[in-house]
């Protein structure tokens, strides 16, 4: 049974509560127990235009259990769309594999852009229309006690409050009511639309763009207003147009759509790029750089923006290098990292272009690379081991685990808790896309090839803690091997001839600080796998 059948069974608090991984008793003391002056801390957060965005933040407890319900919601939703047979997305925020990237790919190369903002978008969404939205909707058609405490554990103060985990999925939902009567408008209109989060565009390559949809204010100027059509149809599901956030753009200027330009191609704003450029170029000098007031998070930017928790995030502001005081720079990496992945994403696919066609990386692969480079094996504050793979990992700490008191310069406890004096690498999906390396022991030959070149501008004195690639001793490390011979013949010392079965040297310095381990072999053994070093007493529980 899916979660949407398992949704529309329930009719009381105890069969909801249940479903979300709760006892009755728990989400009632939540709901009605907890006084609602006590359920959320407010603060506010500087908007780019001015003016200041109220967060309300939820308690933990309550945040817990709006995060189960906006789990179980976006199942629900991904199977409505799945039933409705949609094959197009309307709307790219707070959902998997969308983003601001999808939503400017639908934009990118037409006449005329129009953007619209709608007024206060999760506070214009109250519990009425929350709980009526589960009562009365075909996809849905909740028992009405189940509506209700859906509605009473994602509203607060008569509306969606901007800071819920439960608040994106819900808007989502109500919001394809919208949806519907934008497509069909533009559908009229022969324009195409999209929707991020409380951001509407519309995009065409007619001629003159359609008074439906929007007029100029006066004819004496280029300032353009939403048109008859576009507010009644917004008006009729609950939603005002922010008038002051419109704005129509022609190819022949520069086309933005949430933060991204759409002209030929999606790409960054280059004034953005050069800013995260320049902070880059400070972190690699001097350990440090300046990120200005009026920043979006890098979290805003990634592929996941999706799923956070707070309203929809201002995308097109842009970091201001230097505009901070002295003692405010700051000294994480981050922010940057999060900043370089945003334009990494979007750029991709100009790199693979370009890649296929060169045999070279662009320039963002190069910073990015760069700025991966020093966080993971320049700023360290540990030596760093690089296994071939991740059981490797899970048995060097199991077996520290386990002689925590013959290895105390490498592991200790403190409260009962386990605290690794040493790090472990984990080479991901991305760090192996941007390195362009393969997994196993030919990309971290692939990884020693670069490394040299990539660590080289770092300044900075005791921070190049060892980085230590450990590896079997079987067919598959060959490649290792023979470009540790050649750095030796390189260096203009002895080459050293590196045998299957070599177990005289406990480690070789290759170059800067990386070094290889290769795991000793056995007697009688032609290869020697890292767990066959330990007795199965000291693996048990990694077995388990």
């Amino acid at each position: 049974m899916s979660d949407l059948d398992k949704l529309q069974k329930t009719t009381s608090l105890s069969e909801l509560a249940i479903l979300l991984g709760y006892k009755p008793k728990a989400l009632s003391y939540i709901l009605y127990k907890i006084p609602n002056e006590n359920k959320y801390s407010e603060f506010t957060i500087p908007k780019k235009n001015g003016g200041k965005r109220k967060i309300k933040a939820p308690t933990d407890q309550l945040k817990q259990l709006q995060r189960r319900l906006a789990d179980l919601l976006n199942e629900c939703f991904d199977e409505t769309c799945i039933r409705s047979e949609h094959k197009r997305s309307l709307s790219h925020g707070f959902r998997k594999n969308h983003s601001i990237i999808t939503n400017a790919i639908k934009h990118k190369n037409k006449r005329h852009v129009f953007n619209v903002d709608l007024q206060d978008f999760f506070p214009s969404i109250n519990f009425g229309r929350v709980r009526g939205f589960f009562i009365k909707n075909a996809h849905f058609d909740l028992d009405p006690k189940v509506a209700t405490v859906i509605a009473q554990i994602a509203c607060h103060d008569n509306e969606l409050p901007q800071g819920s985990p439960c608040s994106p999925i819900i808007s989502n939902l109500i919001g394809h009511l919208l949806d519907i009567r934008m497509v069909n408008l533009a559908k009229n209109a022969k324009c195409t639309y999209s929707r991020y989060a409380d951001d509407l565009t519309f995009s065409t390559n007619r001629k003159e763009f359609p008074e439906k949809i929007a007029i100029k204010k006066n004819e004496n100027d280029n300032e353009w207003i939403s048109g008859k059509a576009l507010k009644k149809e917004i008006n009729k599901v609950g939603f005002t147009i922010n008038e002051k956030k419109t704005s129509l753009q022609y190819k022949t200027a520069r086309q933005i759509t949430t933060g991204l330009v759409v002209n030929k191609k999606v790409n960054i704003k280059k004034e953005y790029y050069r800013q995260a450029r320049s902070m880059c170029n400070a972190l690699f000098q001097s350990d440090k750089f300046y990120l200005g007031s009026k920043h979006t998070s890098a979290s805003a930017f990634s592929e996941n923006a999706q799923t956070t928790e707070t309203s929809s995030p201002d995308n097109n502001e842009t970091p201001l290098v230097g505009s901070l005081p002295e003692e405010k720079a700051t000294t994480s990496v981050n922010q940057l990292e999060g900043i370089l992945s945003f334009i990494y994403q979007v750029k991709r696919p100009h790199y693979e272009y370009n890649f296929i066609r060169k045999k070279e990386p662009t320039a963002i692969t190069e910073l990015y690379r760069k700025l991966l480079f020093y966080k993971h094996f320049f700023s360290l504050n540990r030596p760093l081991i690089i296994c071939e793979g991740k059981t490797d990992v899970i048995y060097l700490k199991c077996a520290l685990k386990q002689l925590e008191k013959e290895y105390g310069e490498l592991v200790h406890k403190i409260d009962n808790d386990i605290i690794f004096d040493i790090g472990f690498l984990k080479l991901s999906e991305n760090l192996k896309d941007v390195f362009a390396i393969s997994a196993g022991t030919s990309g971290l030959a692939s990884l020693m090839v670069i490394y040299k070149k990539y660590m080289m501008p770092f300044n900075g004195q005791g921070k190049k803690h060892p980085v230590i690639i450990l590896i079997d001793n079987d067919s598959g490390s060959k490649s290792i091997k023979n470009i540790l011979s050649d750095n030796d013949s390189r260096s203009k010392t002895k080459k050293t001839k590196i045998n299957g079965d070599d177990s005289t040297n406990p480690f070789y310095y290759f170059v800067e600080n990386l070094y290889v381990v290769i795991v000793p072999s056995i007697r009688g053994h032609e290869e020697t796998a890292i767990e066959e070093l330990f007795d199965k007493k000291t693996l048990v529980p990694c077995k388990d």
